[in-house]
């Protein structure tokens, strides 16, 4: 595959959702303790996934702090890491240190490769929802195309098969509902 010459605007190199609000939530144990913290644009969905987690049981409630967008989100999460000394968190407090396997390491010699696929990607997805709108799409089909545009540009690159399975999964339960 080759990679095409990209020379990103700002505006350009936002993913889709990032203008969106997104919460910083803490999970607590019945005595108050805090247990964990985590950012998503979507805290339920987020929790389900936490479920499988071995400390799940302890959890006993959950707050939110919604931020105006997902960086910002970032952002306190990261700060609140640092200086709530929750009990389970592990990446982004003063003793975590990344393993040092070939996998990290592959990762690492990746990313930025990956990074300028995905900023790419998002630019496929605008392109296929102008052009659907251009054709006079009914605006749940422009969104659609975009999305559809956006997983099959990843697709296509071999390296993002956990969010293209991901993405087509949402895809297809965002179509069940309105459907």
């Amino acid at each position: 595959m080759t990679v095409p010459n990209l020379s990103p605007s700002a505006s350009t190199l936002m993913p889709p959702r990032w203008h969106e609000p997104a919460a910083v939530y803490r999970l607590w144990d019945a005595d108050g303790n805090l247990l964990y913290i985590g950012s998503a644009y979507d805290p339920d969905q987020r929790c389900k996934e936490h479920r499988k987690k071995p400390w799940w049981p302890e959890v006993a409630r959950r707050t939110e702090e919604w931020c105006s967008n997902r960086g910002s989100a970032y952002k306190v999460e990261l700060e609140a890491i640092a200086v709530e000394r929750s009990k389970y968190n592990a990446m982004g407090t003063p003793s975590y240190r990344t393993p040092d396997t070939e996998a990290v390491r592959r990762r690492k010699e990746l990313a930025p490769l990956r990074q300028k696929l995905l900023e790419e990607s998002w630019r496929v997805e605008r392109a296929a929802r102008r052009s659907a709108r251009a054709s006079g799409a009914p605006a749940d089909d422009v969104e659609r195309a975009g999305k559809l545009a956006g997983i099959e540009f990843l697709e296509d690159t071999g390296l993002f098969a956990a969010s293209v399975k991901e993405r087509r999964r949402r895809l297809a339960a965002e179509e069940a509902s309105d459907g």
